[in-house]
Order: structure tokens, then C-alpha cells, then sequence
């Protein structure tokens, strides 16, 4: 028996198994990585697509842009999770439903610049109301301090609910000033895009990190 355990071959045979467990720790471990990239992959194309087409439908007008959609619109994505795993597919899709799905999140990432942009130039206005509309109140304020008129509390009060009114009304809403770049560079993407789930690709994508889709 000790013969056999200080033999070559026993020797041979516990090399094998360690190369075979190791093989499979390995393989498991590349198969847990690809599962696990597909369905965040999966799951950003889907949040794109829908993100993508609430901007279609709500964020623009024939040219015009809607600014309250566009304002409380999410961003396209957040992180590119196609530039983070793309590596992985490279030798797993074919050369053109690769060249595909890179497309796909190029022109997502033209809308997201063109959405971000606008939504900051939104924000902007956002913030330059509001301080306009604090320095008249505060100018109607000191005017009010001033005034020797018994009744000047009332009157102030009227007078600041008046302006807060007018403030509020739409005839008086400025409209932010957005650079008509950005809202063609929107456009222009959005009329770009194509839906990814549906397809062959998306199909293929699925099937090679065996995602069940639903």
C-alpha cells in the first residue's frame, strides 16, 4: 500500500485530479463572470430602450422641447456596462452583431450628452428664477419697511401674494434659453435609435449567458 502511494503512478493520478478541480473552479468561475455580465447587460439595454423612449414621447414636441419631461427625465444610463464587459464578448459574438451593440450604445450616448446638457440648461433657469424672484421679494420687502401707512402689514402681504401669483402664472414663465444645437444633437439621436430586444442580437446576447429572457 505505501508502495502504491509513493508510486508514479498514484503520483499521476492525484496530479490529474488537481488539474481537473482546478479546471472546473476555474471554468464555474467563467461561467458565474459571463452569467453575471449578460444580465446587467441585459438589463441596462432594457433601461436604455425605455429611458430612450419616454424622451421620444414625452421630451419632444415635433422640434420643440417639453423642459418639465425633460427635467424630471433619468439619464440614458449612468455607467456604460458594454465598454466594462465588451471584452468578453468579443471572441462570442459574431463581427457584426458586435459592431451592432457597440452602435446601439453609441447612439444612446449621443442622446445622454445632448439630455444631460439640457437638463443642466434647465436647471440653470431653474436656479436664476428663483433668485430673481427672492430679490424682488426682498426689494418688496424693504419698500414695505419704509412705508409709514398704518396699514402697510396688510398692504405688503397682498402686495407679496400678488407677485408670488404673477411669479406662478404662465404668461409669465420664461422659457430657458437652450441652444438650438442641443436640441437637433437630441433629435437627431433619438431618430437614430433602434431597439436591441426583439431581435436576433439580443437573442444570441442572451443565449450566451444563458439568460432566460422574460
Amino acid at each position: 500500500m505505501i508502495e502504491f502511494l509513493n508510486s508514479n503512478f498514484f503520483q499521476t493520478i492525484i496530479l490529474v485530479i488537481t488539474v481537473l478541480v482546478t479546471l472546473f473552479i476555474y471554468l464555474n468561475k467563467e461561467h458565474k463572470s459571463l452569467k453575471s455580465a449578460t444580465t446587467i447587460l441585459i438589463l441596462q439595454i432594457k433601461n436604455i430602450e425605455k429611458n430612450i423612449e419616454y424622451l421620444k414621447v414625452e421630451g419632444i414636441s415635433g422640434e420643440a422641447i417639453n423642459e418639465q419631461q425633460l427635467h424630471y427625465s433619468i439619464p440614458i444610463f449612468e455607467e456604460n456596462a458594454w465598454d466594462k464587459y465588451k471584452h468578453i464578448y468579443a471572441s462570442r459574438l459574431s463581427p457584426s452583431d458586435f459592431a451592432k451593440i457597440e452602435q446601439f450604445y453609441e447612439v444612446a450616448q449621443a442622446v445622454r450628452i445632448q439630455q444631460l446638457q439640457i437638463k443642466q440648461k434647465i436647471q440653470e433657469n431653474i436656479f436664476a428664477k428663483t433668485a430673481h424672484y427672492y430679490q424682488q421679494q426682498f426689494n418688496r420687502l424693504n419698500a414695505c419697511v419704509m412705508d409709514g401707512r398704518s396699514d402697510r402689514e396688510t398692504l405688503c402681504q397682498t402686495d407679496m401674494n400678488y407677485a408670488l401669483t404673477l411669479y406662478n402664472s404662465p404668461m409669465f414663465s420664461v422659457m430657458t434659453f437652450i441652444h438650438k444645437e442641443f436640441g437637433s444633437g437630441l433629435i437627431k439621436g433619438l431618430n437614430r435609435y433602434q431597439r436591441l430586444t426583439g431581435t436576433t442580437i439580443f437573442e444570441r446576447l442572451s443565449k450566451i449567458g444563458k439568460i432566460k429572457d422574460k
